[in-house]
């Protein structure tokens, strides 16, 4: 049985090369690739499979010389031509050529090997052209408006984040205690089958409508799943175009029955700034159309 042993330092290259191939499946800009924790001992499988027929190829040299000194005396003593054989180099199998998954660019090539995505990323404003370009709606990341105004009236709720903050008792927010109540919430704390984020959401909604309505619609409003309808499209375009958007999804959201902050967000990453409706200098295009995050500034839901 053929040894495959394999060197610390191959064992670290394929381990780096595996993390980076890993990070750019994970941000879709490459296809999924062949299994590198046995490519190392494939490979040395494949090095041993050649050196077996590098000895077999020898054997059969040595018998066609033997056949040959007896043609000789046949030809009278006359060395008889004899044709070279050009080896043929041994086929690799498809796993190890690779061929199960996507054809990279050199550009790719060289993230595999450094982690540096930069390369593989563009601006909006060059990854499209004139036309989408001229009708796109160009905004700076940031949602400048409030719960839409009949929502608002309809539950009550304060005017801007200050007073809705102030009016249900103030205070510093705390991760540990989202609520103000002196007590940290866990899992076992909350409903059976709801979620500690959706929970804490579900009663900040006069004391933070932004944190509510990132994870629920209006009080008695289905939520919607699923692809969205044209005229919901319209609405966020429409919305981001008086407003902004970029951040504050659970305000933003209030303009969009059924829908939610974080299905928003999903919607603006997924297919708007790919189509390039919005033109958003927080997003990069990478090689395969996808919108990249790229700002620096501190976003919130």
């Amino acid at each position: 049985m053929p040894s495959t042993h394999v060197s610390e330092y191959e064992q670290q290259r394929l381990e780096n090369i595996r993390q980076n191939r890993e990070l750019l499946v994970s941000l879709n800009l490459i296809g999924d690739s062949h299994d590198y924790s046995s490519s190392a001992a494939d490979n040395s499988a494949h090095v041993t499979g050649r050196r077996q027929i590098v000895k077999e190829k020898k054997a059969q040299r040595k018998t066609s010389d033997a056949e040959a000194s007896g043609d000789e005396a046949e030809w009278g003593g006359t060395k008889r031509p004899r044709s070279r054989i050009t080896a043929q180099p041994s086929r690799r199998s498809k796993r190890l050529r690779g061929e199960s998954a996507e054809p990279t660019t050199p550009a790719e090539d060289l993230v595999i090997e450094t982690g540096d995505i930069r390369g593989l990323l563009s601006e909006a404003s060059l990854h499209f052209t004139g036309p989408v370009l001229d009708s796109a709606i160009r905004v700076n990341g940031h949602y400048t408006g409030w719960v839409e105004p009949a929502v608002q009236e309809r539950l009550g709720l304060e005017s801007n984040s200050t007073a809705a903050w102030e009016s249900q008792g103030g205070g510093k927010f705390s991760f540990k205690d989202p609520l103000g109540t002196g007590k940290r919430i866990t899992k076992k704390s909350v409903p059976s089958g709801q979620s500690v984020a959706k929970y804490v959401a579900s009663k900040l909604l006069k004391k933070n409508p932004n944190a509510y309505f990132y994870r629920h619609t209006e009080p008695g409003v289905v939520q919607w799943t699923g692809d969205w309808t044209d005229e919901e499209r319209d609405i966020f375009l429409n919305v981001a175009r008086e407003l902004g958007c970029g951040d504050k999804w659970g305000l933003f959201s209030t303009y969009i029955p059924h829908r939610v902050g974080y299905q928003c967000s999903n919607y603006y990453r997924q297919y708007v700034i790919p189509a390039g409706w919005v033109i958003d200098d927080n997003y990069h295009i990478d090689s395969t159309g996808h919108a990249v995050y790229v700002g620096k500034h501190k976003r919130s839901n």
